[in-house]
């Protein structure tokens, strides 16, 4: 094997070895060569057969893998991405960590059943639970310096209050104010610093890319119109400004607090209160995003709550309606903007899925599964 080694890191950019375990042991040899010859290239070194397998899960670069789907594996002992990081997790190479929802009230959350399917599905020994606190208090800060914490999702009231806690805040977070995702991240001389960012953001601009109808796309005279003055409004209007809408119509029940959040930002975001929604001292608005709790916006108008009326949708374009709440699914605002023509609707379950999505990924370093964790979602949530 040795002189195959030479043969190859004289030949090769990369260095395979293939060979066939017989024995348990085999398997510890070739991990022990691996160690031994310290290989300055890329290295790939595995053992077929079923006595081979823990080889696969040893290897660092460029395992070969089979998946559920496939009738056979392509060779013999070849196991799944998700087996090989339950292997990794059995033997200590996958220390197991603990995810959070930091938050009030947050019983009835999706979070846990989202990402603990993507665990599951990748084989990760992870676990996500909730933590109910009405303050960032002792028992959130010994959870976070706890060497087990693998992050935490941030929901209200906690996304400004946490940020103390943490070493960097990302530039999108600072400016929205908000923190909905703590990340602990390594440097090279092994310390862990804490970093929050904000993926309600990067949730919205995903899925008002993905939604815009055909043929309709963001110019200079794009206008945006956020419902609500709260604190998920900063991140709908970070948002629009980071999609290049050059005008943002801002409407509250309560113009103060509209003002407030004007003042918050760099004056060229160019925010625009509104007194009444379907009057707009410039063109229609071609993304509406709501950010009222859910039940707090009507069609009735001599109801309680946000009136919509229907000259809301005047954009003959189309455009894209997105609800920030997720209950009811279907809520007065996407109801009304189904009955339009050319106009795409997001439903709040659709952004907390994006957003976990990103999550996911920046605490795992993995793509999520995005089906199934999904699905996961969507049927806990009709149930």
């Amino acid at each position: 094997m040795l002189d195959k080694y030479h043969r190859c890191l004289q030949l090769g950019d990369v260095v395979k070895l293939v060979g066939t375990a017989k024995t348990y042991e085999d398997n510890t040899e070739l991990a022990a060569f691996v160690a031994q010859v310290q290989c300055p290239k890329p290295m790939i070194a595995i053992n077929m057969g079923t006595a081979g397998q823990l080889s696969r899960a040893l290897n660092t670069f460029f395992t070969p893998v089979t998946h559920p789907l496939l009738p056979v594996p392509a060779a013999p002992g070849q196991i799944s991405f998700a087996e090989i990081q339950q292997a990794l997790g059995l033997i200590g190479r996958l220390p197991m960590r603990k995810f959070y929802l930091f938050g009030t009230p947050i019983s009835q959350s999706l979070s846990p059943t989202l990402h603990n399917t993507g665990f599951r599905m990748l084989g990760l020994p992870h676990q996500y639970g909730l933590h109910e606190t009405a303050e960032v208090d002792d028992s959130i800060k010994a959870i976070i310096n706890n060497p087990n914490f693998g992050g935490a999702s941030v929901t209200i009231p906690h996304k400004l209050a946490i940020m103390p806690l943490l070493h960097t805040v990302s530039e999108h977070a600072k400016l929205i104010g908000a923190v909905n995702t703590v990340i602990p991240l390594y440097l090279p001389d092994g310390k862990r610093v804490l970093h929050g960012e904000n993926t309600d953001w990067q949730a919205m601009r995903v899925l008002v890319t993905s939604r815009l109808p055909e043929g309709l796309s963001i110019g200079p005279q794009t206008t945006g119109l956020v419902i609500g003055a709260g604190g998920t409004s900063r991140a709908a209007i970070y948002t629009m400004h980071a999609l290049g809408i050059q005008t943002i119509y801002l409407y509250n029940r309560t113009v103060a607090n509209a003002q407030k959040l004007v003042e918050a930002f760099p004056a060229n975001y160019n925010i625009v209160v509104v007194l009444e929604l379907g009057e707009f001292p410039a063109l229609p608005p071609t993304i509406i995003i709501s950010t009222v709790p859910g039940g707090g916006c009507t069609l009735d108008p001599t109801a309680q709550g946000v009136y919509l009326p229907p000259s809301l949708f005047a954009s003959v374009a189309g455009g894209v309606a997105i609800d920030m709440a997720y209950r009811p699914n279907i809520t007065p605002l996407l109801s009304l903007a189904t009955q339009q023509e050319a106009w795409s609707v997001v439903t709040g379950v659709e952004i907390l899925c994006e957003q976990a999505f990103f999550q996911f990924q920046a605490w795992t370093g993995r793509r999520a599964p995005r089906g199934g964790m999904t699905k996961a979602a969507i049927d806990r949530y009709h149930a």
